[in-house]
């Protein structure tokens, strides 16, 4: 979390920087000093969050000039905080993997966030900033995490042989010097499991330039998915009901009138 203020930081910086020197663009149509009010917008995101990346795409209009309501989609992939990636020393080329892993985790996330107009920019244009809230539909991928696993059978005429079979993490029969590493990504795809439940998200969003018809924003918040049933990403934290990560959002989109 400590890493992502650091980043929301350095990017405030910076595109406050740019909005000053955006001060000397010469085209005088479309500013905020015309006070043109535009009622629909979409914006696409890149979100990194304390356990993972995703995208994001938003779009809606605005309810009333302080208020904004839209229906937002997101896909995230999500870490277990328990997860340490290592490698097997003992054998040449192997692959770094996580030990006691058992599934990859992704969440799909559907729903409407509201954005309430908390400052507003001034007409040379500046900062503005938003209070975002949200809330919807969650679902949980949890996608075979496999290994490639080293088994050795004594040889004939004295020594040994190995043979790297692929599996998933077995807690009772592998142990670390056991594995060879990670196996390909697509591997367990058609044995992906769908875990429904829902999310809760709340945020500030600061957006940034001098054009009401371009968005460049910043967002910072918490979120929170809760999956009654539960979903199992580490062998020892079997159906984890409660997700929460902190997220940091970069977007860009566009403000226009439909008539």
């Amino acid at each position: 979390m400590k890493r992502i203020v650091q980043i929301a930081a350095l990017l405030i910086i910076i595109f406050s920087s740019s909005a000053v020197f955006g001060q000397f663009d010469t085209e005088g149509t479309d500013t905020l000093e015309n006070q043109i009010l535009y009622n629909k917008q979409w914006t696409f995101g890149i979100i990194a969050h304390s356990l993972g990346l995703g995208i994001q795409y938003r779009t809606g209009k605005r309810i009333t000039f302080f208020k904004t309501r839209m229906w937002e989609f997101e896909f995230v992939s999500m870490r277990s905080y328990k997860q340490i990636k290592i490698i097997n020393p003992y054998f040449a080329n192997s692959r770094r993997y996580v030990y006691g892993k058992v599934n990859e985790a992704f969440f799909l996330r559907g729903g409407m966030v509201w954005k309430k107009l908390l400052n507003r920019k001034p007409y040379w244009g500046g900062v503005e900033l938003r209070l975002t809230y949200a809330g919807g539909v969650s679902l949980g991928l949890a996608k075979p995490y496999y290994l490639y696993v080293l088994y050795f059978y004594e040889a004939p005429g004295g020594g040994y042989s190995y043979e790297i079979k692929t599996e998933r993490f077995d807690p009772s029969q592998q142990s670390w010097d056991d594995i060879y590493g990670r196996a390909p990504f697509t591997k367990g795809m058609g044995e992906t499991t769908i875990h429904p439940g829902v999310y809760g998200k709340i945020g500030l969003n600061f957006e940034f330039g001098k054009r009401n018809t371009k968005i460049t924003a910043l967002e910072i918040g918490a979120v929170l998915d809760v999956l009654p049933l539960g979903m199992t990403i580490m062998a020892n934290s079997k159906n984890q009901i409660f997700f929460p990560t902190g997220y940091l959002t970069l977007s860009f989109g566009k403000r226009f009138n439909k008539y």
